[in-house]
């Protein structure tokens, strides 16, 4: 396949992915309202233990004293995550439902290239989900999302999501052989938003911070909360996307080998097609 048929390919799954999810608009009302309304037991869990929306030892951990901006950022990015382990992750399950997997493993084309059309599908519609979410955030819940902090923040998401999709598609072909995905995202849910910094500072426990130092999504989020909330410049992260980076050149070459391992264990097993 060139190079040219490849793109002619990802660019029709990723219109395909897209014309079955606006199938269903009320997933797009969910993952843009649903993160947010998550955050309303933590508001009155705060005004129940700290009598308001600060607190002092927040700040000393955080450097801000205010912690609900501290996890729209958390519930913004990590939809980015969650969108792409339910939607690329668990893609090639959903071809089974459709009884349209054997013919992509049966075709000329990389089921890789295919997944990277599912890919970028998911990076739009969670970007338009977070879109919905940084103006509400922006409008009624008083975050400061200022033009000049866009760009630098998008450049963080991107490199964390250059990697972690390289894990959602090895995760993809682990669905392959297992046959069943939700008990598995679930988990990985779990554990991201108990050793990553999503709704609370890792800094909390020494285990949660050391941890934590293996996600990339702990990086992007300090990195994104030091421009929002700290108001730094992205030039003084540069240790922290210099991380990122290799973490992304790990995890895509890693995910891709693992991808091919496990649909080629599949494949010999005969139970592409089974349930």
């Amino acid at each position: 396949m060139t190079f040219k048929n490849n793109l002619k390919i990802i660019l029709a799954e990723n219109k395909k992915t897209i014309d079955i999810a606006l199938s269903y608009p009320i997933f797009l009302v969910f993952w843009g309202i649903a993160p947010l309304l998550w955050l309303l037991p933590f508001v009155f869990q705060g005004k129940a233990l700290v009598g308001g929306m600060s607190s002092a030892s927040f700040k000393a951990l955080t450097g801000s004293a205010n912690f609900l901006p501290f996890i729209l950022i958390g519930t913004m990015v990590s939809t980015y995550i969650f969108s792409g382990l339910w939607g690329v992750g668990n893609s090639l399950r959903e071809e089974t439902y459709w009884g349209t997997l054997e013919y992509i493993i049966a075709s000329p084309t990389n089921p890789v290239v295919v997944l990277l059309g599912k890919t970028l599908a998911e990076f739009i519609l969670a970007s338009a989900n977070v879109t919905i979410q940084a103006l509400i955030a922006t409008f009624f819940l008083g975050v400061n999302l200022t033009l000049a902090k866009i760009f630098p923040v998008m450049v963080i998401v991107l490199l964390l999501l250059i990697g972690f999709y390289g894990f959602a598609i090895a995760f993809a072909g682990f669905t392959l052989l297992i046959k069943e995905v939700h008990g598995y995202v679930h988990s990985l849910e779990w554990v991201f938003y108990l050793f990553s910094p999503i709704r609370y500072p890792v800094e909390v426990s020494s285990i949660t911070k050391t941890l934590s130092a293996l996600i990339p999504l702990t990086y992007a989020l300090v990195a994104i909360r030091g421009i929002i909330l700290l108001n730094k410049h992205i030039v003084n992260l540069w240790q922290t996307m210099l991380i990122l980076i290799g973490m992304d050149i790990v995890l895509i070459i890693g995910g891709y080998l693992l991808f091919q391992y496990l649909e080629r264990k599949t494949r010999q097993a005969g139970t592409i097609s089974q349930y």
